[in-house]
């Protein structure tokens, strides 16, 4: 050895290794650093804005009578008749909400965020994405960071959805996810 690492104990007050690098050793070759990976195309479609169940006079007799049921019972119970009118105006606007057909939207999304129609939101409002299945039908759902923004759910077309999951995934984590209580019911009554 050069003296340029000493064992402990030779020349050193207190006994401990030191590392001396010498004048002649060669700069450390640094590890060149991976190239960052481009950003994945945009990718656009239209499909439409959700599924839409056929609901038959049935299912709208089924709803009025669950209404006046509910409201009979919060009637009763209460003796308030400002409740039970509530409950038969909100399955009113239930009903009139469900007999709304959907709008076909142009979906894009890039490197700038989602695009819904003519709406416009960036990926910084959301925390992550998740892959639903829905029977035949495949979504996307947005998970905002404001407590009070609803979820966000895009439909597609099956062939897209590798490529529409390769640009999400570039810039916010998929998340393995369920449906809750409200997308089971929903669902159940075929909303």
């Amino acid at each position: 050895m050069n003296g340029d690492n000493q064992h402990p104990g030779a020349g050193q007050p207190d006994g401990q290794w030191q590392y001396t690098p010498s004048s002649q050793q060669q700069p450390v070759n640094q590890v060149p650093t991976a190239m960052p990976m481009p950003a994945p195309q945009e990718v656009q479609w239209t499909a439409s804005e959700f599924v839409a169940h056929n609901k038959n006079a049935s299912w709208y007799g089924l709803l009025a009578l669950g209404a006046v049921l509910l409201a009979a019972i919060i009637y009763f119970i209460t003796h308030d008749t400002i409740s039970a009118g509530i409950i038969v105006l909100v399955a009113l606007l239930l009903g009139i909400s469900a007999a709304r057909k959907p709008r076909v939207l142009h979906y894009q999304v890039n490197g700038g965020g989602l695009a819904i129609g003519e709406k416009f939101y960036p990926y910084a409002e959301f925390k992550s994405f998740s892959v639903m299945q829905e029977g035949a039908f495949s979504s996307i759902m947005f998970l905002p960071l404001k407590r009070f923004m609803p979820p966000i759910s895009i439909y597609y077309d099956p062939k897209d959805e590798e490529r529409i999951v390769d640009v999400l995934s570039f810039y916010l984590p998929m998340e393995a996810r369920a449906h809750d209580l409200v997308d089971s019911l929903i669902k159940r009554i075929r909303f």
